[in-house]
C-alpha cells in the first residue's frame, strides 16, 4: 500500500520531523511516499491516502491550495477530510468554537479591505501589549507582539494584512513565556503526547523554522487534557467529521485554560519528543485508509 504525505518544494523529501512516522508505516508494509502538492505530475490516483503533512507554504495561496485538495481528493481518500481542511486553513474556525463554548483569547475580527483603527482597538479593550496577525497565516508569518513602542509598525502591518485577507488583534498573553504554551497532539480520538513550544513572539524568541528542534515534552495537566478532548469534541460536531491527527494548543487564561489553535491541516506532530508517537500516527493513518476503502467499497 502507497500513502502520500503531502509536503511543499522547500521540503520535497519531508521535514526530518516526520521521519518517525515514514519509519513507523514502513515496518507495517506501508510505502510513505513525499509528494508535492503543486507539482502537476503527481499521480494522486495511485495512493490509497492522501495525507496533508508538511504543506507549509500555503497560506499565501489558500485559494489554489483549496483548489489542489478538490481536485486530489476526488482522486484518492484524503486526511483531514477536504471539508475540514478548508474550515481549519482560515482562523475564522475559532468564532465558531468559541460559539460552542470553547475559550479562546480575546479577539478583535478586522475584514479584509477593511480601514481597521488598530489604536481604537487597543486603547478600547485596555490591551497595553498585543498581537497583529493574519487569520489566513502559518509559522508566525505577518505576526507581530505590538507594544507602545512599536505601533506605527503595527498599523502599518494591520493595513497591509487587511489589503489580503482578514486579520486578527488579541492580547498577548505572558503565560506564553512563563508557563508555557503547550501542544497537544492526537492520534485519531487517542491523546499522543504533549509537549512545550517556544513563545515565538517572546523578545529574543528563536526563528520559528527551528520551532520543532529541542522541544520539550510534558505532561499535561487533567484540566489541559478535558480541555484540549472538549475542543476536539465541538470541531467534531461543527465540522461533521473526525480526524486522523490534531494538535491543539493551549496556554492559561484568567480562568483556565484558552484555545490558541486548533491544527487540523498540516500541523507539525513533534514526534521526535516521544518515542512512541511515530507508531502511534502511524496506526491513525493506516486507520482511516481502512475506513476510507471501506466507505468506498
Amino acid at each position: 500500500m502507497r500513502v502520500a504525505l503531502v509536503t511543499c518544494s522547500r521540503y520535497p523529501d519531508l521535514h526530518e520531523e516526520e521521519l518517525p512516522l515514514v519509519n513507523a508505516l514502513r515496518a507495517r508494509g506501508v510505502e510513505a511516499v513525499p509528494a508535492i502538492w503543486d507539482e502537476p505530475d503527481v499521480a494522486w490516483a495511485s495512493f490509497a491516502l492522501i495525507a496533508i503533512r508538511t504543506a507549509w507554504d500555503y497560506s499565501p495561496r489558500r485559494d489554489e491550495f483549496l483548489a489542489w485538495i478538490e481536485r486530489a481528493s476526488a482522486l484518492a481518500p484524503m486526511v483531514n477530510p477536504p471539508r475540514v481542511l478548508a474550515w481549519n486553513t482560515h482562523k475564522g474556525y475559532l468564532r465558531e468554537l468559541a460559539a460552542r463554548g470553547v475559550a479562546i483569547v480575546p479577539t478583535e475580527w478586522c475584514g479584509r479591505g477593511e480601514q481597521a483603527d488598530l489604536d481604537a482597538i487597543l486603547d478600547g479593550r485596555g490591551w497595553g501589549v498585543a498581537v497583529v496577525k493574519p487569520a489566513v497565516s502559518a509559522g508566525a508569518h505577518d505576526t507581530l507582539r505590538v507594544t507602545a513602542e512599536n505601533r506605527a509598525e503595527a498599523r502599518a502591518l494591520l493595513a497591509r494584512i487587511l489589503t489580503r485577507c482578514d486579520a486578527m488583534v488579541q492580547p498577548y498573553l505572558p503565560s506564553v513565556e512563563e508557563h508555557g504554551e503547550r501542544s497537544l497532539l492526537f492520534a485519531g480520538d487517542v491523546f499522543s503526547h504533549s509537549v512545550r513550544k517556544h513563545a515565538l513572539l517572546a523578545p529574543g524568541a528563536i526563528d520559528p523554522d527551528f520551532q520543532d528542534r529541542g522541544v520539550p515534552r510534558v505532561e499535561p495537566s487533567r484540566e489541559e487534557l478535558a480541555f484540549a478532548e472538549r475542543v476536539l469534541a465541538a470541531a467534531r460536531t461543527v465540522t461533521g467529521a473526525r480526524f486522523a491527527y490534531a494538535r491543539v494548543d493551549i496556554a492559561p487564561g484568567p480562568d483556565g485554560p484558552v484555545l490558541m489553535e486548533l491544527e487540523l491541516t498540516e500541523p507539525s506532530l513533534f514526534l521526535r519528543a516521544d518515542p512512541g508517537a511515530g507508531d502511534r500516527f502511524a496506526v491513525a493513518l493506516i486507520a482511516a485508509t481502512g475506513a476510507a476503502q471501506r466507505r468506498d467499497a
